[in-house]
């Protein structure tokens, strides 16, 4: 196979694909998650299933470090072009904005959907409640006006992403003004990370429970920080990345045995290693297998390239609705999560393309630049 080097300068178009498959990812991963064993989470099935369990546990060992990998490496091609002040302004445009905006547009329709069904999730953790009987003009204020009910979902990567771009700052910056080293490692060198990880997870008891409220999950927040610290190695080592390209196969075979061993070792130390060794083989397996054959920027990736940001924060709400709406049906639960997924994911698009696309106010507040760019657009938030 002859390899693909990329030109520095060029646009990464391997990895737009990749924002937009993990950015899909997520509504199917929460679609799942609907009916699994998991119970943190703002509607349940009365019912689990297994298979829901391993699929979701496989998007989301496959996905969340993959994400955070790539914040890494675009915080580290970013600086090489900005100040860290700018580098700064720019994560609070569109980081913290979204986050915030988010909470206050969308979380509240979110968190009166979770208290319809007698939960709540929320910084203080996890419980059953007595089911909500207020109406939506009754609970609105009450949600805006109380701080036990704010909720951020799954804005939580949001705030961890913005926390780790201000820890993280000093070795970004480092890794940003390193000469990029184009010399391919060894295979020990490029595995290494994972036993890394693996302890990393152990050490802080982090991945589970599966609970991203911050005060109780420190020890993921520090999971999640390392690989943003490696997607940050990864842009200052194009090397590694040749690496990843030829070894593909063999990072998604660590993926795969990773992955096996986390789910037969469950809640237990030696299940967090298995997500570190995971993390690591889906990162490599990733970036290596879509820089072998990158595709052709066609305006079809661009547009979705652009949405990935706006489809992350707008696409947790319709997978609520039609997800409650269609629990009390008698349906196979197979049909029900094809149904949430391919609902949700058309309704996500629809309101970007003619409620958030063309307009100024809900570009900003979703993290976009406030006009369209005439010529190619520019990455996501990473």
């Amino acid at each position: 196979m002859r390899e693909y080097v990329p030109r520095p300068g060029t646009r990464r178009t391997d990895l737009d694909l990749l924002r937009v498959i993990a950015c899909f990812s997520i509504i199917l991963a929460h679609a799942v998650l609907i009916f699994t064993s998991e119970p943190r989470y703002h509607i349940k099935s009365a019912e689990a299933s297994i298979v829901a369990d391993w699929v979701y546990e496989a998007l989301r060992i496959g996905t969340l470090p993959l994400f955070f990998a790539l914040a890494g490496w675009g915080a580290v091609a970013t600086l090489r072009r900005r100040s860290p002040g700018t580098f700064l302004r720019d994560r609070v445009v569109r980081v913290l904005f979204p986050l915030v905006a988010g909470m206050l547009l969308i979380g509240p329709f979110i968190k009166y959907i979770e208290r319809l069904h007698g939960r709540n999730l929320g910084f203080g953790g996890f419980r059953l409640v007595e089911p909500l009987q207020a109406s939506i003009p009754t609970f609105l204020p009450q949600y805006w006006g109380r701080f036990n009910l704010l909720t951020w979902s799954h804005l939580w990567f949001l705030g961890y992403l913005f926390i780790l771009s201000v820890a993280l700052l000093p070795l970004l910056v480092y890794l940003a003004r390193r000469t990029p080293s184009p010399e391919m490692p060894g295979r020990g060198l490029a595995f290494a990370p994972a036993p890394a990880l693996a302890l990393l997870v152990v050490a802080s008891g982090g991945y589970w429970p599966n609970l991203p409220n911050l005060l109780q999950d420190w020890g993921s927040l520090v999971f999640y920080g390392g690989c943003v610290a490696l997607g940050g190695w990864l842009a200052a080592s194009p090397g590694l990345e040749s690496r990843f390209r030829r070894d593909a196969p063999l990072f998604l075979a660590l993926a795969l045995l990773g992955y096996i061993l986390m789910m037969w070792a469950g809640h237990t130390n030696l299940g967090r290693a298995a997500a570190g060794l995971c993390a690591w083989g889906a990162i490599g397996a990733s970036f290596g297998f879509a820089g072998r054959r990158p595709p052709e920027m066609t305006p079809a990736l661009a547009w979705l390239s652009e949405s990935t940001m706006a489809v992350y924060v707008l696409h947790h709400l319709p997978v609520l609705v039609i997800g409650a709406w269609l629990l009390p049906l008698a349906f196979p639960d197979s049909v029900k999560m094809v149904a949430i997924v391919v609902g949700a994911t058309l309704v996500t698009l629809v309101t970007y393309r003619f409620l958030v696309l063309p307009f100024t106010v809900p570009r900003v507040l979703i993290g976009m630049d406030a006009r369209p760019k005439t010529s190619r657009p520019s990455p996501p938030a990473n």
